[in-house]
C-alpha cells in the first residue's frame, strides 16, 4: 500500500456510493482501487476513461497510460449511449448501482459488469466505476465475486471489520470500523494496528495467530471478555480473527470487533438492580416464595427457611408449591388471584391463611399474593408473602389471659372486702346463738322434747361459724407466718395424710419432684391448706379412680417454682372455667361443699405473690399449676 493521502475525505455510503471531496481525483482512484484483485475502470459523466486500476490492466491485456482520457467512441463501443446494454448511461440514468451483462467491454465478450457512482457532497454524480466480473478465467473470476461480496456484505456488517497484514498494518476497513475508529477512511488505511490496540495480550496473540501451524489457519476466538479499542474515544469490545494465506509472502488476518459498551454498560446496570431486589427479596422478614405456572418454586428467601423449615436449595429443587397449602389451597389462591374481588385481577390483598411447614405444622400467615406477567400479558409465575403470626397470636393470648386475670383479681379483691364485712357482721350475731343455745342445752334435761332442736341449733350455728372463718381466711383477714419452706417436703407430708385414705385406695399416684428445688417463703400451714384442698378436688373430679400427677419445677430464669397437679377426671367446661375461682361457685350437690375452697386458694396464693393457672379438657382431666416466686 503506498503512503497514505492526508489531502482527501472519502466516504462509503450503504447504497455502495463514494462520496468524496478531493484535490487530485486520480490520487483518491490509486489509493482506494489500485490493490483490489476485480479489473476496475472509472469513467466520467461524458464517457471518458479516468482511471484504470493494476488489475484491469493485465486482465485487458493494455497499456493503462494510451487508454486514459479516450471516450467509449474512441474505442467504438457500439453499445455507447445504447438504454439497457451501455453501463455507463444507465448509471447515469438511475443514479444508483447497477449489475448487467454487455456483450463487449474493452475486447471481453459477454462481460458480466457492476457500475456504480461516485457523487460530490451535494449528490451530483461525478464519475462511474464499473467492475467486471466476467468468468473468462474461472479461478479469478471467483475470487472477484467472492472479493465483491465479502466488501459489499462487510459494508452493510453493524460489527468493525479490518483487514492486516503480518507487519500489522491496515489494509482494509469497513464503515463500521470507520465510525468506531473516529478517523478518516485515509488515515486508517496504511496505519498500523497497533495505533488503536495497546492491549499487550491481543498483540501476543495475533503474533501466535500469524505464527501459528495449520490449526490455527481456521477461526481463532480471542476472547469472550471484553478488551479496550480506539484512540480518541475508548470502545469496549469482543474480539474475533482469521488468518488466511493469500501468497506465500503475504498473511492476512480479519479482525472483527463487537462494540459492547453499551451492552456492558446495561448489564452492569441489571446485574445492580438484579442484586438490589434480591438482597431486599432475602432481607425482608417475611417470607417470600415465588413459583413458575407449573407450581416449581424459584424463589425462596431466608425468611421462608426460617418459616417453613425448608433449605433454599431442597425448596427449589424437589418442593412443589402445593406442599406448603393444605390440600386444595393452592388452587384456590390461584382462583383469587385471577378474581376481581380481592384486590383486582392478578392480585390478592392480605388474607389469613395457614401454611404448612416441612415438618407438616399448620402456621398461621397473613398471606398477600400476585401474578407475574410477561411483555405479552402472559402468566409466567405467581409470588406470595408469608407473614408469620404466631408470635402475635401467642402475645395476643397472652394479654386475653392477663385481662381475665386482672378481671379476676379486682373481682376477688371487691370480693374480699365484701367478705370480710359481711363475716364481721354475722360473728357477733353467731357467738350470741351459739352462747345462749349452749345455756340451753345445758339447762335441758334428758326428758326434754327441744333437746335435740336445740343441738341442731348449736350444729347449724358451728357450720355458720366454719363460714365465716372461710370468709375471713378469703379476705386475708389472718396473719400469715412467713418461713423458708421445702415444697417437696411439704407435699410429701400432706400426700402422707391422704395417701392411705378410702379415697385414694383405686387412684394411682405418680410424683415427679424436681431434687434441685430451692425453698420458697411462705406459710407453710396456708401453703399446706391450698394444695390439700387442690388433691381432693382432684380426687372428687376422678371418681376416686384414675391417675393423679404431682410435678414441681425450678424456673430458675423466670425465679420461681411450678407446683403442677393433673387429674384424669372428667374435666371442666371451657365456658365454667372463669367461675372456678368465685366465692360461693361450686358444681357439687347442696350440702357437700360451700364454694370457698378455690376462692379462698387463689387469696392464700395471691397474697404471697404467686397465681394459679387452670388447663383443662373435658373427659380428659384438669391440671392446676400454682407458681410460686422464690423470695429468699
Amino acid at each position: 500500500m503506498g503512503t497514505p493521502i492526508r489531502n482527501k475525505r472519502i466516504k462509503i455510503s450503504p447504497n455502495n456510493t463514494i462520496k468524496f471531496e478531493y484535490s487530485n481525483k486520480n490520487i483518491v482512484y490509486h489509493d482506494y482501487y489500485e490493490y483490489m484483485s476485480a479489473p476496475i475502470v472509472v469513467f466520467s459523466t461524458d464517457y471518458r476513461i479516468e482511471y484504470i486500476n493494476k488489475s484491469a490492466e493485465n486482465f485487458y491485456s493494455l497499456d493503462r497510460n494510451e487508454y486514459i482520457g479516450k471516450t467509449c467512441y474512441q474505442l467504438e463501443c457500439k453499445s455507447t449511449g445504447v438504454a439497457g446494454e451501455c453501463p455507463i448511461s444507465e448509471v447515469l440514468l438511475k443514479a444508483n448501482p447497477i449489475d448487467m451483462k454487455v456483450s463487449n467491454h474493452l475486447g471481453i465478450v459477454n462481460c458480466h459488469i457492476h457500475a456504480f457512482p461516485l457523487t460530490d457532497g451535494e449528490g451530483n454524480i461525478l464519475s462511474i466505476v464499473v467492475e467486471d466480473f466476467s468468468k473468462i478465467a474461472t479461478a479469478n473470476s471467483q475470487a472477484i465475486k467472492l472479493e465483491s461480496r465479502f466488501r459489499n456484505t462487510v459494508e452493510l456488517a453493524a460489527d468493525a471489520i479490518l483487514v492486516i497484514n503480518q507487519d500489522f498494518i491496515i489494509e482494509f476497513a469497513n464503515s463500521a470500523a470507520v465510525t468506531m475508529i473516529d478517523e478518516l477512511y485515509a488515515e486508517i488505511i496504511g496505519v498500523d494496528f497497533r495505533e488503536f490496540f495497546h492491549h499487550e495480550d491481543v498483540i501476543n496473540f495475533l503474533y501466535k495467530v500469524y505464527n501459528g501451524d495449520g490449526r490455527s489457519d481456521s477461526l481463532c476466538y480471542y476472547s469472550e471478555k471484553s478488551v479496550l479499542f480506539g484512540k480518541k474515544n475508548l470502545h469496549l469490545v469482543e474480539m474475533c480473527v482469521t488468518k488466511t494465506e493469500e501468497a506465500e509472502d503475504h498473511k492476512t488476518m480479519y479482525v472483527y470487533l463487537r462494540n459492547i459498551t453499551e451492552e456492558k454498560k446495561l448489564q452492569n446496570d441489571l446485574k445492580q438492580t438484579n442484586e438490589f431486589l434480591w438482597n431486599l427479596i432475602e432481607s425482608s422478614v417475611d417470607g417470600i416464595i415465588a413459583a413458575n405456572m407449573k407450581g416449581n418454586i424459584i424463589i425462596f428467601n431466608d425468611s421462608a427457611e426460617k418459616l417453613l423449615g425448608y433449605k433454599k436449595e431442597e425448596a427449589i429443587n424437589s418442593v412443589h408449591i402445593t406442599k406448603i397449602y393444605r390440600p386444595g389451597v393452592a388452587k384456590e389462591v390461584m382462583k383469587m388471584l385471577r378474581s376481581e374481588e380481592y384486590g383486582g385481577v392478578g392480585k390478592m390483598e392480605t388474607i389469613e391463611w395457614k401454611a404448612v411447614s416441612k415438618d407438616g405444622e399448620e402456621i398461621p400467615c397473613n398471606l398477600s399474593a400476585a401474578l407475574i406477567y410477561d411483555k405479552d400479558a402472559n402468566e409466567v409465575a405467581s409470588v406470595g408473602i408469608f407473614s408469620d403470626l404466631r408470635e402475635s397470636k401467642r402475645m395476643q393470648k397472652e394479654l386475653e389471659e392477663t385481662h381475665l386475670k386482672l378481671v379476676q383479681s379486682e373481682k376477688m379483691s371487691a370480693l374480699g372486702k365484701l367478705a370480710a364485712g359481711i363475716a364481721h357482721e354475722i360473728n357477733n350475731p353467731l357467738g350470741g346463738i351459739m352462747m345462749f343455745a349452749n345455756m340451753m342445752l345445758e339447762e335441758s334435761d334428758d326428758v326434754d322434747d327441744r333437746k335435740e332442736d336445740i343441738k341442731r341449733i348449736v350444729s347449724e350455728a358451728a357450720r355458720c361459724k366454719n363460714i365465716v372463718k372461710g370468709l375471713l381466711e378469703f379476705s386475708r383477714q389472718t396473719d400469715y407466718k412467713m418461713t423458708l419452706v421445702d415444697i417437696n417436703r411439704l407435699l410429701q407430708q400432706g400426700m402422707s395424710l391422704l395417701e392411705n385414705q378410702v379415697i385414694f385406695h383405686n387412684i394411682k399416684v405418680v410424683k415427679d419432684y424436681d431434687m434441685n428445688l430451692p425453698p420458697v417463703r411462705c406459710d407453710s400451714a396456708r401453703i399446706n391448706q391450698v394444695f390439700i384442698n387442690i388433691i381432693l378436688n382432684a380426687v372428687d373430679a376422678m371418681g376416686k379412680k384414675g391417675t393423679f400427677t404431682l410435678r414441681t419445677k425450678y424456673q430458675k430464669e423466670r425465679g420461681r417454682v411450678d407446683i403442677e397437679f393433673t387429674d384424669t377426671g372428667h374435666g371442666i367446661p371451657e365456658e365454667i372455667i372463669p367461675k372456678i375461682f368465685d366465692p360461693f361457685f361450686t358444681t357439687k350437690e347442696v350440702g357437700e361443699g360451700t364454694g370457698l375452697g378455690l376462692s379462698v386458694s387463689y387469696g392464700i396464693i395471691k397474697d404471697h405473690g404467686g397465681i394459679i393457672e387452670i388447663r383443662s379438657r373435658v373427659g380428659m382431666g384438669t391440671t392446676f399449676t400454682i407458681k410460686l416466686p422464690i423470695n429468699e
